[in-house]
């Protein structure tokens, strides 16, 4: 079902069966918006509470009687506004010897040093960069970007080309080579 029906559902059904339906958003969107915060943050335990705080405000918003017309779009540029807040209260931009290392989910060394080097770039970037190049490498296109993040559509490819260098020049500074 899309996500768009399932809103329309949840509207217009009745207050005991809100919930389920409301589960059913969760369960389709819990997943890529805790990787998306994971990737933000570079904590899981942070990640975790600032999806729980997007959920919380969609079902308050869709209780109050809000229209969301683009349920994907609201919950991206939501999760990335919290993320971008938790940022800017923890001072998170710290030198790359303080950086965790995030764990590989499939146990590969190599996957798992891959990942550590990208998360260490990642975390060197200003908010808006690193949700530019999450989003992206999510497989967004530039509109669902553009609405996401508030970067203007013409800016996109320009402000993301930018980001990548960026992050080439992390990862280098690393000792790691992309290519």
């Amino acid at each position: 079902m899309s996500q768009n029906a399932l809103l329309k559902r949840l509207m217009l059904t009745k207050p005991f069966k809100r919930l389920k339906t409301f589960e059913d958003i969760y369960a389709e969107n819990h997943a890529r918006l805790h990787r998306l915060a994971v990737r933000m943050v570079d904590d899981r335990e942070s990640a975790s509470d600032i999806v729980q705080e997007v959920f919380t405000a969609l079902y308050e918003k869709l209780v109050g009687g809000y229209a969301i017309l683009y349920l994907n779009t609201w919950l991206y540029r939501v999760t990335i506004n919290k993320c971008t807040d938790h940022l800017n209260r923890q001072k998170r931009y710290r030198p790359l010897e303080e950086v965790k290392d995030v764990p590989a989910e499939d146990g590969l060394p190599e996957r798992a040093e891959k990942e550590q080097f990208v998360q260490k770039a990642l975390s060197r970037l200003k908010p808006t960069e690193r949700a530019l190049l999450v989003m992206y490498s999510e497989g967004f296109s530039y509109k669902e970007i553009s609405d996401s993040t508030g970067v203007r559509f013409s800016s996109v490819g320009k402000t993301l080309a930018r980001s990548l260098v960026k992050m080439e020049e992390q990862l280098k500074y690393q000792g790691y080579e992309m290519y």
